[in-house]
């Protein structure tokens, strides 16, 4: 495989839906860092006819704050950010604001000819839900694909306050936030696995609509160490997220 990002050398080979991804279990990583590398693996993904999926699990130190693509900056307090040492990046997948603090966080990318790539985007959140869904309940938490939720506000810049269709909820709350980026028939998806309360000072550093961030988050997101009473192990956690993975597409693809 030419033009492979120097980073995959500490991936491994798996196998999933019978066919071969790559398995990379990041460390803690800057924003950018994070980032970065998966920029770079879609563009792998697009540009080299040899590249293969890659399945990618990362932390986040410092903590950071991320926004979707096409999500203004002047929303996000820079400088009250910058002070308490907090990351503020760009995605390259769309959505709102994240505080990445105390979470996993995974991406897929999948190259054209891959039968992910090919599905319309709602297909694919959906195939890639299903398999996170499993996951999590290897782990006891019963995460069930959403159908959405119109009625929370608009306005709000959080990712967190509102669930959208085939995102995973336990008891009816948010526990995972994902966004997908498609370019030249390649696919990028990244999401955020709540793990602890951190992630609910987002409300902290935005200037705009403070309040209603605050309560809808509150009200409307849940996390790992709340519904279990723990916070897994990252290698535990990531063993019992990819057999979820390999249960799902079993007999899919």
């Amino acid at each position: 495989m030419s033009n492979i990002p120097v980073f995959l050398d500490t991936a491994h080979e798996i196998l999933l839906g019978g066919k071969k991804w790559l398995l990379l279990k990041d460390g803690y990583l800057t924003g950018q860092e994070n980032m970065d590398r998966d920029r770079k693996l879609l563009q792998w993904a697009y540009k080299n006819q040899n590249s293969i999926p890659v399945l990618r699990f990362f932390l986040w130190k410092p903590p950071a704050i991320s926004l979707g693509f096409g999500q203004d900056i002047k929303e996000i307090d820079i400088e009250k950010c910058s002070a308490m040492g907090i990351d503020v990046v760009k995605r390259p997948t769309g959505g709102k604001a994240i505080f990445h603090h105390t979470e996993f966080t995974y991406s897929i990318t999948t190259p054209p000819y891959h039968i992910l790539s090919q599905m319309s985007i709602l297909k694919t959140y959906n195939e890639i839900s299903r398999a996170l869904a499993l996951g999590l309940k290897n782990l006891g938490l019963n995460a069930k694909l959403s159908k959405g939720d119109p009625t929370l506000s608009t306005k709000n810049p959080s990712c967190f306050s509102s669930t959208s269709r085939y995102e995973l909820v336990v008891n009816e709350k948010k526990i995972v936030g994902s966004a997908q980026r498609r370019k030249n028939g390649a696919v990028l998806q990244q999401g955020s696995i709540l793990a602890g309360p951190q992630y609910l000072r987002l409300s902290d550093f935005i200037l705009t609509h403070r309040e209603i961030v605050k309560d809808e988050l509150e009200n409307h997101s849940t996390y790992i160490e709340k519904c279990l009473g723990y916070i897994p192990d990252y290698e535990d956690f990531i063993s019992a997220m990819v057999s979820g993975f390999k249960s799902a597409w079993e007999n899919t693809f």
